[in-house]
Parts: structure tokens; sequence; C-alpha cells
């Protein structure tokens, strides 16, 4: 799956910024009210109130002027949000990722501390990506914006605050995030009503917060994650990794887009990294031009790859015996082909997913700009 979570739970979030930009900056009357949420089982989520910014906890102390502030970079990236990680710390793989291969913990919100999956998704350019589930049970401020027919195939997107995520030893207070609403949020008489969900969706950590780190290391030998906000990544074995080089990119909105360049089949690419993805690779017809006839035993079938939230893709795929992806073979490699034109490229020529990586030690080193990868477990820090 690729982008912000696999299976029916992947966002394309790099596609917000630019919709979210045009539409509410340049929109005429827009407006933010008091909201009031109310789950199915009748338990009252805000008590109204005069104030613009409808907070769960009604808390005062929070308010802005305007809901172009709080998009407004400037109060984006000079809140008071912080990350607190004293030393390196290493965390286990979530169940989740036995199941669908991508890069998933266990996390914790708000000061109840309800435990959720969380995607640590290269390839989400959103910090951090919530939905209604997460705002109700954890009764996170909110902004509420009234008279606007917003959404995302059918989600309607909301702003919110993030008191509280811990995932391991790390910690992030004060966040501003996005989240879906269901599409079975009705509003009735001004209540929003809400039917809970038992399988609560992921929350998704994207690359403008995993860039913070000095490093992260994605451990599929031992399944477990490992980030250091502090210390370097250092090897006393380096000239046994494989090390590519990568960059980070930005558009005008700070979405946050991973590039790294290695080669496959024998041909250098620059593709997105998209550690959200238990896929191998999706490229375009001309990049396929480019190495499919390094693969001559691959026979591509006409099929259609689902990405939530963008939809069913039309695309030819196979399955690849065996693929050199830089120094390693990878056996039973996934290749999808979509057209040039497919909205999966939008902001690159190829997404390179997890699935190449499924017995190697990835450390995506932000200090250095490079990607280290290796095939054999290695010591821990």
């Amino acid at each position: 799956m690729s982008g912000l979570v696999g299976g029916a739970m992947k966002v394309r979030v790099y596609i917000l910024g630019s919709l979210i930009g045009v539409f509410l900056f340049l929109l005429p009357g827009y407006s933010i009210g008091p909201a009031v949420y109310m789950t199915a089982d009748g338990i009252n989520h805000n008590e109204p109130s005069g104030m613009r910014l409808m907070c769960s906890d009604n808390r005062a102390d929070f308010s802005l002027t305007s809901l172009k502030d709080y998009l407004s970079l400037d109060f984006i990236w000079h809140s008071d949000s912080q990350m607190d990680e004293k030393e390196v710390c290493r965390i286990k793989y979530h169940r989740l990722y036995y199941k669908n291969r991508y890069i998933v913990v266990e996390g914790r919100l708000g000061l109840q501390g309800n435990p959720y999956p969380v995607v640590l998704d290269t390839g989400a350019s959103q910090p951090i990506f919530l939905n209604m589930i997460h705002v109700l049970d954890n009764k996170l401020p909110i902004y509420f914006m009234e008279d606007t027919n917003y959404d995302l195939n059918g989600h309607k997107l909301g702003l919110c605050e993030l008191s509280l995520l811990q995932i391991g030893a790390v910690t992030f207070t004060n966040r501003p995030c996005l989240y879906l609403e269901s599409p079975a949020t009705v509003n009735l008489f001004g209540v929003y009503v809400s039917g809970r969900n038992s399988n609560c969706k992921p929350v998704i950590v994207g690359l403008p917060v995993l860039k913070e780190f000095k490093y992260v290391m994605f451990d599929n030998i031992e399944n477990e994650v490992e980030f250091s906000y502090n210390q370097s990544f250092e090897t006393s074995d380096a000239d046994t990794w494989e090390k590519y080089p990568i960059s980070i990119e930005e558009d005008s909105h700070r979405n946050a887009f991973l590039f790294v360049r290695v080669p496959i089949a024998g041909e250098q690419m620059e593709l997105q990294f998209d550690s959200g993805s238990g896929r191998g690779l999706a490229i375009g017809e001309r990049l396929w031009e480019q190495i499919g006839f390094h693969i001559p035993d691959l026979n591509l079938s006409g099929g259609r790859d689902f990405y939530p939230y963008i939809g069913c893709l039309a695309c030819r795929k196979g399955v690849v015996p065996t693929l050199q992806v830089g120094d390693r073979m990878i056996t039973n490699a996934e290749i999808s082909v979509f057209p040039d034109d497919s909205p999966l490229l939008a902001e690159s020529e190829g997404l390179l997913g997890m699935q190449y990586f499924q017995k190697a030690v990835v450390v995506l080193d932000f200090e250095k700009s490079l990607m280290w990868v290796r095939s054999q477990g290695i010591q821990k820090m």
C-alpha cells in the first residue's frame, strides 16, 4: 500500500496541501464556528460555546483569530510544538507490520495514553494525520469550518491540536494536525454524530516529523524501529553497507517528499521512498521503458491497485522472480507500472516500498543525506 497507510487506510497527503491552500486561502465566505461532537452512544465531547474555536476539553487558553492563522506556515512551524527524546530509542513493530509490511509501531495519544497503531510513513508529506476516532476518543481541540463543501473523496477535512503523542521514549507535544471526518458523520440539528469503529485507524506520522531526527532505522531483521534525535548514526563496519544518496524536497505548502537515488536492474533511478507501503516498485511507463528490457521474464498483466482516498488506479503489474536492487537480489519482486499521468505519480516518477527491504536494515540518515542498507543484522547501539 502506498502513501499514508496500507490497506484501506492510506492517504496521499501530499495532495492535501495544494488543495487546502487553494480552497481555504482563496475561497471567500468560509467561517469558523462552534462544533458539538457526539458519539453514537450519546456522549457529548464538546460543550457549546461562543468561542470561535471549539475545544473538546474546553481549554479557554487555546485560541486563534482565524483559520488562516492556523494554517499559516509561521504558526505551524513556530508554534510551541516540541519533541523530547533524551537517548536513542528502540521500539518493536506493531502486529500490523506482519500483515501489511509497512512500518508500523504502537503509540499513545493524549493525556490518557490511548494506544493506536502509528504508521511511520515517509510517503506522507504532512507531519501527523489523524481521523475522527482519534479526535473523539482523546477530546482534541478542534477547528470547525462552517458552510464549506470541502472533502477528499467523501471524507471531510478538519484541523485539530494534538496535545501529546508518545512512541516508545519519544514524546511529541502540541502538534497542529489535519484529520479526516468519517463519511458516516452526519449533522443532526447542529449536532455532529459519528459512529464508533472498533478497528481504530492508525495515526500517520509523516516525513516532516521523521526528518527531525538525525536518523531513523527500520530494522527488518529484529523488527524494530530506532530513533535518534541527538546522536549521529555511526558504525564500525561502514564498508559492509550499501549507501545511496537521499534528498528532501518541499513545495510551497511545506509538503515534504523523500527521494533516494538507487540502481534497479542496472539503471539509476530517483524514486520516492515510501515506508508506508508494503509493496515493491510503482513506476510510470517512461521508467519502465528504461528497465523493462533488463527483465525479459516479466509478463505484466492489466489490473488496478487500490489507494484509498485516491481510488483504484489502472496499472500493469507482475512479479519478477529475481530483481537486482543496488547490490542485492530481491526474490519475488513486485512491480506495478502506471500511466505517466497517474495521480500516484504526481510528485515523482516512481515509488519504492518496503517489500524490497523485508530482510534488510534500512537507515535514513537525515544528517548525512544517505540511506544505509544492509542485509545482515547489526549490533544494537
